[in-house]
């Protein structure tokens, strides 16, 4: 994407913003862009940084935006803000969560990124870092498990426990399979503790697909 940011590198305006983003920190404030041309700039002023956040002024707009800077940065990320109708209604759907969840994830990960908010999730409380990496839960080959602690652990998380998985953010106990569906995970996971296998599976058939080794966050 350099190709795109070469052109603005040539303008002397540019150049006298790099400056002035170099100094000591505080507010820089620009105008006279174009709305067309917005998206362009932020991703040029952004290069080199590592963590970025675009605030907007509503939902639709910073969905807008997000779909605009996702075409220049693959590693852009879309949290948004909590529906209070939506979480007061008894609806079972975990799109909101996973969605947020999904951007918490790459956080903890500390890989570079994007996150494209509006004001009203960018004034969300969050727990500090640190706390939100105490509550990841990691299972690994080998390891004993106690069903009861992986329960209370799960459900403190925000998990449902069915009987059966359909959906992220569930879980199931049958015996001696744990079925897991991550809130962030494309597939459930089960897993087999007898022989601790784990296994990615259709959560539609509940058949299983290929064996491979995971671990897995809420």
């Amino acid at each position: 994407m350099q190709a795109l940011i070469g052109p603005l590198q040539e303008l002397a305006e540019f150049e006298a913003i790099q400056k002035e983003k170099q100094k000591e920190a505080g507010v820089l404030q620009i105008s006279g862009c174009v709305n067309s041309q917005k998206t362009h700039m932020m991703y040029a002023l952004g290069d080199g940084c590592k963590y970025r956040v675009i605030a907007c002024s509503s939902e639709s707009k910073a969905r807008q935006v997000y779909e605009e800077y996702h075409m220049l940065d693959p590693e852009t990320y879309f949290y948004p803000a909590k529906d209070f109708l939506f979480y007061q209604a008894d609806i079972r759907s975990k799109e909101l969560q996973e969605s947020r969840m999904t951007v918490v994830q790459a956080i903890l990960e500390e890989k570079p990124l994007t996150v494209v908010v509006s004001f009203d999730a960018f004034m969300d409380a969050l727990p500090v870092k640190g706390a939100m990496k105490d509550r990841v839960i990691r299972i690994e080959n080998g390891q004993t498990l106690d069903f009861d602690e992986i329960r209370k652990a799960l459900t403190e998380n925000g998990y449902d426990r069915e009987e059966q998985v359909d959906g992220p953010g569930q879980f199931a106990i049958r015996g001696g399979i744990l079925d897991i569906y991550p809130l962030t995970g494309e597939l459930p996971v089960r897993i087999e503790l007898w022989e601790m296998k784990w296994i990615l599976f259709e959560a539609s058939i509940q058949t299983v697909s290929v064996p491979c080794r995971i671990w897995m966050r809420q």
